[in-house]
């Protein structure tokens, strides 16, 4: 599978960024659809702590970004949680909510967000939440290799304590139609 060609604005090799008259970034678009895939939590020593199914569909109505992650697919501890943003000059901002939910399946509060489309197929995201009185904040790269693979790698940082990195490789199985 190809990776996808970034397009260079000059020669100094800085990729374009394409958006859509509604300011949305081509590569949150991409991301459109559903995605199914292995989620696996990684200790600070590199040991494999858990892996879970994961699902995330994610839809965009002009500025409205809508995304619903389902953790821990047909088992007893399945969660979904519904997480809701707009974008603003080409940001997706997710405002402050107590709906949200760790891939442990525990909720959380306090949980609020930002993302930035880097280029066409690559996405940064900073994330925020209070999970047992407790602060986290998340750093996530979003990686489309092709249309429909991409690879997410999260770290999680407690009371600014790096804990973990999550690494989930998924294939989109819908695809929206616009």
């Amino acid at each position: 599978m190809a990776l996808f060609q970034i397009a260079e604005t000059d020669g100094l090799g800085i990729p374009s960024l394409t958006c859509n008259e509604f300011k949305v970034p081509l590569a949150f678009l991409r991301n459109c659809g559903t995605w199914e895939g292995v989620a696996r939590r990684i200790s600070p020593t590199g040991a494999l702590m858990d892996e879970h199914l994961v699902r995330v569909t994610i839809e965009i109505n002009g500025s409205q970004y809508v995304q619903t992650n389902t953790v821990r697919i047909d088992t007893p501890r399945e969660v979904t949680a519904h997480y809701y943003g707009d974008f603003r000059e080409g940001t997706l901002v997710f405002p402050l909510t107590d709906e949200v939910y760790t891939l442990g399946g525990e909720k959380a509060t306090g949980f609020s967000g930002i993302a930035w489309a880097i280029t066409d197929d690559l996405i940064v995201y900073r994330g925020s939440r209070t999970l047992q009185g407790c602060k986290t904040f998340y750093n996530e790269l979003i990686a489309l290799t092709t249309l429909n693979h991409r690879v997410r790698t999260t770290q999680l940082f407690e009371d600014g304590v790096y804990k973990l990195v999550t690494m989930i490789e998924e294939t989109k199985s819908t695809i929206p139609t616009q």
